[in-house]
C-alpha cells in the first residue's frame, strides 16, 4: 500500500488550523477575564514530528540516520498532543480568575505573527509553483 505523502500545502494548511484553532482558546481567555474561578487555556504546542507522522500515516515518524560513524546519534523528543490544556503560568485573584491580560494578549500577537509567517511561506510556495508551470507572477 502506498503511504500518503505530506505536502508543504498539508503542512501548512495543518499549521494554520492550529493557530486559528489557538487563537480562539486565547480569545475565550479574554472574554472570560473577569469570570469568577475561570481558569485560562492554551493549546499544546504542535511539533513537527508529530505532524509528519501524521501525514505519512507512519508509527514511528521520521527517523534521523546516521550517514558516517563521525556523527552523533539524534535523540528523537516525546511527540507532543495536539490538545488544549490549562494554562500553567497563571496567577489567580482573589475570585479565583487565573486570566492576565497582559499575559493573553502577548500570547495572542506572537499567534499573529506566526500565521503571517505561515500565510508568507503559503504565498512563496505558490508564487514557486507558479513560476515552475511557467504562469507569469502578478
Amino acid at each position: 500500500m502506498i503511504q500518503p505523502r505530506a505536502t508543504l500545502f498539508d503542512l501548512i494548511s495543518a499549521r494554520a488550523a492550529w493557530l486559528g484553532q489557538r487563537q480562539a482558546v486565547l480569545g475565550q481567555n479574554v472574554a472570560n477575564a473577569d469570570t469568577p474561578g475561570y481558569r485560562p487555556r492554551d493549546l499544546e504546542p504542535v511539533s513537527f514530528a508529530g505532524l509528519m507522522r501524521e501525514a505519512t500515516g507512519q508509527a514511528a515518524g521520521l527517523q534521523p540516520v546516521r550517514t558516517a560513524p563521525t556523527q552523533l546519534a539524534a535523540a528523537m523528543p516525546a511527540a507532543e498532543p495536539f490538545l488544549d490544556r490549562p494554562d500553567a503560568d497563571y496567577e489567580a485573584t482573589p475570585s479565583g480568575n487565573g486570566v492576565e491580560l497582559p499575559e493573553q494578549m502577548r500570547k495572542m500577537a506572537a499567534t499573529e505573527l506566526d500565521h503571517q509567517l505561515t500565510t508568507g511561506l503559503y504565498r512563496r510556495y505558490i508564487g514557486m509553483v507558479r513560476t515552475a508551470i511557467g504562469v507569469p507572477q502578478s
